[in-house]
C-alpha cells in the first residue's frame, strides 16, 4: 500500500473534462520568415505545424531520403508511428461505451490495444496524436482494471477533498498511469502531469529516464527552468546514451544565459550525437556564438597569452559555424527544407557572415576585426537581454508611458532589484513573473 499526495484516480475522472485540439489545428504564425503561398494556407500550416512539434521526420518519408539515415531517434519514431496507426486499426473495431457487458466482451482487446499506445507513446510521443476514441479507450480501460484488477495492479491510499471523509483505495497499473500521462500531457495540462509524472518516478523504475524526460519538458512549459534542467540531469545519470538531453540543457542553460554550462552540454552533445540528428546544427551554432563571446576583451601585444587565446577562440568559433552550416546542408538533403532560421541561428550569421555572400552563394566567415567586433556585441547582449523588454509580457516600454505627454521624458523599465538581469513593463507583470519563474532563477 502507498500513499500518494496526488491520487492517480482524480485524474483519471477527470479524463473526459481534459480540452485538446486535432494536430491539423494547429495555428501557424506569419512572421517576416514566412514566404509561402497564402492560397495553400492549410496545407502549409499543417507542415509547419509538424515541424514546430517536431514531427518532421514524416518529411524523410515526403523526400525519400527515410533509407538514407541511420539515426536511432529516427527508427524510435517509425516504430513508434507504425504501432500507432496498427493500435488505432485495432481500436476502431472496438465498440465505444464502458457498459460492464461490453468491456467483458472486449477486455483482450482493449489490454492489447493500450499496451500498444502506450508503448508508441513511451518511444516518441510526436508520433502519437490524441483523439475522441483514445480518450474512451481510456475509460474503458479503467473499467476493465477496476473490475478485474489484472496482474500488475497496485493500489494507492489518497485522500479525500471533502473534510472529515474517509481515505479512498485506488487500483492502478502501469500503463493506465502513463495513458494519464499521455492525455495530459497532450492536452498541455503541465501542472497535473507533473504531478503524475511525479508518482510515476518514484513507481516505475524502469521507465524513470522517460518519465523525467516529459516531467522536464513540463516544467519548462511551466518555465520552471531550474527544475527543467535537473529532472534532464538525472535522466543523463540514469541513461548517459540519451544524448539529446545535452542538447536540451545547452538550449536551456542559454536561454537563461549561463554561457559556461550550455557551453559543456552542447559540446558534450555533438561529441558523442548522431551525424544526421536534428538538432545538431543548433548546437553548432550555439557553440559558435558562445565561443564568440567568451575571447578575451582588448588589444593584446602579440604573441601574448591573451592574444594567442583570443586567436584559439577565433578558430574554434569558426570552425564550429563553418560545422553548423555542413550539419545545415546535410539536415537539407534528407529534410528537403532548410532549419528554422531560430535566434540562435540567427545570432550566429549576424556574427559570422560577411557583408556580402560567396560567389557560390554560402556565407563567408568574417575577417578577425569584425568577429572580435561582434564578440564584444554578444558579450553586452548576453549579459542583459533581459533588460531590454518586459520578461514576463515582451513589452518594450514601461506602461505608465501610455498616454504620457511627449514632452516628458519615457520611463525606463523596472528592473529586478535583486539581479538587475531582468525588467518589467509594470509592478503587476513583475510580480506575476516572480511567482511564475523568476524566484526560481534570479541570482544576487
Amino acid at each position: 500500500m502507498t500513499d500518494v499526495q496526488d491520487p492517480i484516480a482524480e485524474v483519471v475522472a477527470q479524463t473526459e473534462q481534459v480540452s485538446l485540439e486535432e494536430a491539423q489545428e494547429n495555428t501557424h504564425v506569419h512572421d517576416e520568415n514566412c514566404t509561402h503561398d497564402h492560397e495553400h494556407e492549410h496545407d502549409a500550416a499543417a507542415a509547419a505545424a509538424a515541424a514546430q512539434q517536431r514531427n518532421d521526420y514524416d518529411l524523410l518519408e515526403t523526400n525519400n531520403t527515410k533509407d538514407k539515415t541511420t539515426d536511432p531517434l529516427v527508427k524510435n519514431y517509425f516504430e513508434a508511428k507504425e504501432l500507432f496507426e496498427k493500435s488505432m486499426t485495432l481500436l476502431n473495431a472496438i465498440p465505444e461505451g464502458a457498459e460492464p457487458e461490453l468491456i467483458e466482451k472486449h477486455k483482450d482487446e482493449i489490454v492489447e490495444v493500450t499496451k500498444g499506445l502506450m508503448k508508441a507513446f513511451l518511444l516518441d510521443e510526436k508520433a502519437c496524436v490524441m483523439n475522441q476514441r483514445i480518450l474512451k479507450l481510456a475509460e474503458q480501460y479503467e473499467v476493465y482494471v477496476q473490475t478485474h484488477n489484472p496482474e500488475g495492479t497496485s493500489t494507492a491510499t489518497v485522500d479525500s477533498e471533502e473534510e472529515d471523509a474517509e481515505q479512498q483505495t485506488t487500483i492502478y497499473t502501469k500503463d493506465s498511469v502513463v495513458f494519464v500521462i499521455w492525455i495530459l500531457f497532450s492536452g498541455q495540462q503541465w501542472a497535473h502531469c507533473v504531478q503524475t509524472l511525479s508518482f510515476a518516478i518514484t513507481e516505475f523504475e524502469d521507465i524513470r529516464p522517460r518519465m523525467l524526460e516529459l516531467r522536464a519538458s513540463c516544467k519548462m512549459a511551466l518555465r520552471d527552468y531550474k527544475g527543467c534542467n535537473e529532472d534532464l540531469e538525472q535522466a543523463l545519470e540514469i541513461q548517459p546514451s540519451n544524448v539529446e538531453n545535452h542538447s536540451m540543457l545547452g538550449n536551456v542553460y542559454y536561454a537563461t544565459h549561463q554561457a559556461q554550462e550550455a557551453i559543456a552540454h552542447f559540446k558534450a552533445f555533438v561529441e558523442a550525437a548522431h551525424p544526421d540528428s536534428r538538432t545538431l546544427p543548433n548546437a553548432y551554432y550555439a557553440l559558435a556564438t558562445l565561443t564568440l563571446q567568451s575571447i578575451p576583451s582588448g588589444s593584446s601585444k602579440k604573441k601574448s597569452n591573451q592574444a594567442l587565446k583570443q586567436v584559439s577562440l577565433l578558430k574554434e568559433a569558426q570552425m564550429y559555424f563553418q560545422k553548423a552550416q555542413g550539419a545545415d546542408l546535410r539536415f537539407k538533403e534528407l529534410y528537403g527544407v532548410v532549419t528554422a532560421f531560430n535566434e540562435i541561428k540567427r545570432t550566429a550569421f549576424m556574427a559570422f557572415q560577411s557583408r556580402s555572400a560567396g560567389r557560390n552563394g554560402t556565407l563567408q566567415p568574417a575577417q578577425t576585426p569584425a568577429l572580435l567586433e561582434a564578440a564584444e556585441a554578444l558579450k553586452k547582449s548576453f549579459k542583459t537581454p533581459g533588460l531590454l523588454s518586459c520578461a514576463n509580457c515582451g513589452r518594450h516600454d514601461n506602461i505608465a508611458n501610455e498616454g504620457r505627454s511627449e514632452e516628458l521624458k519615457p520611463k525606463a523599465l523596472l528592473k529586478c532589484a535583486k539581479c538587475n538581469k531582468v525588467a518589467y513593463c509594470s509592478r503587476p507583470c513583475q510580480i506575476t513573473h516572480w511567482n511564475t519563474t523568476h524566484k526560481n532563477t534570479c541570482k544576487k
